[in-house]
C-alpha cells in the first residue's frame, strides 16, 4: 500500500541544526587540544539528509511531500491575535535564524531535483497546507513527520493519517479527547494563546468530551475566548482552506524531477560538505520516489 509522508521541514531543519551545533561545541577540538576548523564539519543540508533517509529506510514511503512556514509576522493568525507565537529570545538556547534561513535556501533547490514536491502559500503555516493536502488525499495512508502537537488533530479527523514524533522516535496515537476543543479551553503557551483561567489538561477533558457540559461552561465563562481560540487551532477553520487545496493540487499536477548532475553541481556550489561522501546513502533513496 503507497504511503504519502508529509514533512514539516522548519521542524526537522531546529532539530538538525541544534543537533549539529551541540555536536560542534563537542568536537571543537581534537584529541591532541588543536583547533577544529568548522570548514571540516558535514554541512546542515547533509546532516538533515540523513534524518530524512532514516526516517525512508523505516517507512518506505512512495512520495515525499515537504511544507514550509512563511515568516511568523507573515501568518494569516496575526491578523487576529497580533501576539500570535510570540516568543522572548530566552526560550531558545541559541539564536540560529541565520543558520536556518540559509540551509533553508539551499535545501529548496536541492529539494527541487530531488523527486520531492514542496509547499509554501503567503501567509499560510506549514500546518494549514498540511491539513489541505490530507483533506484532498484522504482516504489514502500519509505520515506526518513532526513534534508539534498542533498536528494530532489531523490524525484525529481523518484515520488514514498518523503522527511520527522524531523527538520520541513514535507514532503518536490519536487521544479520546478532541484535541482542537481541549487546546482552546486551555490555550497554547508555545504559540501564546490564552485559555480559560483555572482550566488545565484534567479539568478541560470531562468538557471536551461532553458538548452539553462545554455548552453550559461556555454560557457561564464566556464564548469570546473559546471562539477565538478555535479559529487560531483548528485547521478546518482556515478562511483559505479551499484556496490552500486547489494550491495543492496545483503542487501535485507539477512533474518530479531527480537530476544527479544538477545534485552535484548544487554541491560543489552550496559546498555541503559529506554529501558527496555518503552520495548513495543520501540522495540515491530519492531516486525512487514518485
Amino acid at each position: 500500500m503507497s504511503c504519502i509522508y508529509w514533512l514539516m521541514t522548519k521542524n526537522a531543519l531546529y532539530r538538525a541544526i541544534y543537533a549539529a551545533k551541540a555536536e560542534e561545541r563537542r568536537l571543537d577540538f581534537n584529541r591532541k587540544g588543536e583547533k577544529v576548523s568548522r570548514d571540516s564539519r558535514y554541512h546542515y543540508f547533509t546532516i538533515l539528509l540523513r534524518q530524512l533517509t532514516r526516517w525512508i529506510n523505516e517507512f518506505r514511503p512512495t512520495h515525499i511531500h515537504v511544507f514550509w512556514d512563511v515568516p511568523r509576522k507573515e501568518v494569516w493568525r496575526r491578523k487576529i491575535h497580533p501576539g500570535y507565537k510570540d516568543r522572548s529570545s530566552s526560550q531558545y538556547v541559541e539564536d540560529i535564524s541565520e543558520d536556518l534561513y540559509n540551509v533553508t535556501v539551499i535545501a529548496k533547490e536541492f529539494f527541487d531535483v530531488m523527486n520531492v514536491k514542496q509547499y509554501y502559500k503567503n501567509n499560510m503555516e506549514a500546518d494549514d497546507l498540511i491539513y489541505a493536502a490530507t483533506s484532498l488525499l484522504h482516504p489514502r495512508n500519509s505520515l506526518i513527520i513532526s513534534s508539534d502537537s498542533d498536528m494530532i488533530q489531523i490524525p484525529y479527523s481523518y484515520n488514514s493519517s498518523k503522527q511520527y514524533d522524531p523527538g520520541k522516535r513514535k507514532v503518536i496515537e490519536a487521544p479520546d479527547i478532541h484535541p482542537v476543543i481541549q487546546k482552546a479551553l486551555v490555550g497554547d503557551k508555545s504559540d501564546h494563546i490564552v485559555g480559560y483561567k483555572g482550566i488545565g489538561p484534567k479539568k478541560s477533558a470531562p468538557i471536551a468530551n461532553n458538548y452539553c457540559e462545554l455548552a453550559k461552561f461556555l454560557e457561564d465563562k464566556g464564548a469570546d475566548v473559546f471562539l477565538m481560540n478555535m479559529l487560531l487551532i483548528d485547521l478546518s477553520l482556515n478562511p483559505k482552506l479551499m484556496s490552500n487545496q486547489l494550491y495543492v493540487i496545483r503542487q501535485l499536477a507539477k512533474p518530479l524531477v531527480f537530476d544527479k548532475d544538477k545534485i552535484n553541481k548544487l554541491i560543489m556550489e552550496h559546498k555541503v560538505n559529506g554529501m558527496l561522501q555518503e552520495f548513495n546513502d543520501l540522495v540515491l533513496p530519492f531516486s525512487n520516489l514518485k
